[in-house]
């Protein structure tokens, strides 16, 4: 067992046995150790050279126990001897402290759900990818500047141990590459940005070749886009049918989350408050989360606390089907976790959240021309702002400031600013009249969102 558990560790840690023994002859009980391990690789070119190289790792530990009844909490980057006794000085200091934490739970079954996600890269093949993206993006009319061309790869580990030195192992990881281009025309410029996810398998099974496609194709997207967004007028006010971009809707999606969370509903502060089985949404929608999904770039096979993670519809015809608990939340309802209890950073306590998000179409999916040819005059957004302050989670409503395309007799037209879109978002899901074939990723808060775009029936525009 001794060695089984020091394996879970980057390297041998002979300590670590020794420590949690330590602990229990110090007096404290209900002993956990939650270890959090990342290792990444980050390449960014411009001008046709690597301008930015990073690899390492940082790990950190976490001591979770009971002294003399009472949850406490410390943590350190290391388990050493001389590290030891501040350790236990911090636990005993923070007995009680933490009054809306519980104390960890046992683990009945050693488990190592690891999937060696790491594979090692060659620099020199990806800094070449990167830069035929950029001289892609530069060939395309009125670029003026790639300003970011980035390929980043991560694995981050997570242990739990428990004071019979049972413990649980899962690890997470993908490879992305980011593209900003900017164009210019006389004194107008516009920002594009497009977002990718690399083939998960080793450089020696094709990730050169998938990589240089996708990230060149990302490329051509964003400069595309930049020159849309050209010019830009304003539009005036009234209420328009929209077609939403995927990036902007995973955005939408991510940022009321929470109003799925349990202790929000417990509390009343989800809009989604006593409206459990109720349709919330058009009915050919679907909002599920999916932890094994590909398309996603968060895949766990348990959460923070050890319980294992499912797939779940949130929505399924646009019905509101499940609630998403944490141990604690979970408790309280008197249905136990769903396998959602996340910590927001390693230090934190665990809260509520999800892996990866999929917004999908229960019927038949469009192209986003399609999308594009059944609105007459409407708006194409590509861009929002202020979603913290101007979007509530306890009301659905949402009041942010927009920026996109005019569609006039089903084309995109002229590019347009400095607009506001209000509305609730369950009243948007339930204008949504088609849904796109164009699902693109979204990360926030160490979860993913995935959206294709939208098209909705209308959406009140405040401009000129």
């Amino acid at each position: 067992m001794t060695e089984s558990v020091r394996k879970l560790w980057w390297g041998e840690d002979p300590e670590l046995i020794a420590f949690m023994e330590w602990l229990g002859e110090q007096g404290f009980t209900d002993i956990r150790l939650f270890i959090s391990a990342r290792k990444s690789v980050f390449l960014a070119v411009q001008c046709q050279e690597l301008k930015r190289y990073e690899y390492g790792h940082s790990g950190m530990y976490v001591v979770e126990a009971a002294w003399k009844g009472e949850y406490c909490c410390a943590y350190a980057s290391s388990l050493t001897a001389g590290s030891r006794a501040k350790i236990v000085r911090r636990l005993k200091e923070t007995a009680g402290v933490y009054t809306n934490r519980e104390l960890p739970q046992g683990i009945t079954e050693s488990r190592d759900f690891r999937g060696q996600r790491w594979r090692e890269i060659d620099k020199e093949a990806v800094s070449e990818c990167l830069m035929c993206a950029e001289r892609e993006a530069l060939s395309c009319e009125k670029v003026d500047f790639v300003e970011m061309c980035e390929y980043q790869q991560y694995e981050e580990t997570v242990v739990l141990i428990d004071g019979k030195m049972h413990y649980l192992a899962d690890d997470d990881g993908d490879c992305t590459v980011t593209v900003r281009v900017v164009a210019k025309d006389g004194d107008s410029a516009a920002v594009a940005t497009k977002f990718g996810i690399a083939d998960a398998g080793g450089w020696e099974a094709g990730l050169q070749k998938n990589l240089r496609e996708t990230v060149c194709e990302l490329a051509r997207r964003a400069a595309q886009d930049a020159g849309l967004g050209l010019h830009a007028q304003k539009i005036a006010s009234g209420r328009y049918p929209i077609v939403i971009e995927n990036y902007v809707m995973a955005e939408l999606t991510g940022h009321y989350l929470p109003m799925f969370y349990g202790e929000n509903l417990m509390h009343h502060t989800s809009a989604l408050a006593g409206k459990e089985h109720e349709q919330v949404g058009c009915d050919f929608l679907r909002l599920e989360e999916d932890p094994f999904s590909r398309k996603g770039t968060c895949r766990r096979r348990i959460d923070d606390e050890g319980t294992p993670v499912s797939k779940k519809a949130l929505l399924r015809k646009g019905v509101f089907e499940n609630v998403l608990y944490n141990s604690k939340s979970g408790g309280q309802a008197g249905v136990g976790s769903t396998g959602n209890g996340f910590k927001p950073d390693v230090t934190a306590g665990i809260g509520t959240s999800v892996t990866n998000v999929i917004l999908s179409s229960e019927a038949g999916t469009c192209s986003r021309e399609e999308m594009l040819r059944s609105v007459r005059e409407g708006i194409y957004i590509t861009k929002i702002e202020g979603m913290f302050a101007g979007g509530s989670t306890e009301s659905g409503d949402f009041s942010l400031l927009a920026s996109g395309n005019r569609i006039i007799d089903g084309k995109l037209g002229s590019a347009v600013n400095q607009f506001t879109i209000s509305g609730n978002i369950c009243e948007l899901w339930k204008d949504i009249e088609m849904i796109g074939d164009d699902p693109i990723y979204r990360t926030a808060d160490r979860a993913c969102v995935v959206s294709p775009s939208v098209k909705a029936a209308g959406l009140m525009v405040s401009g000129e």
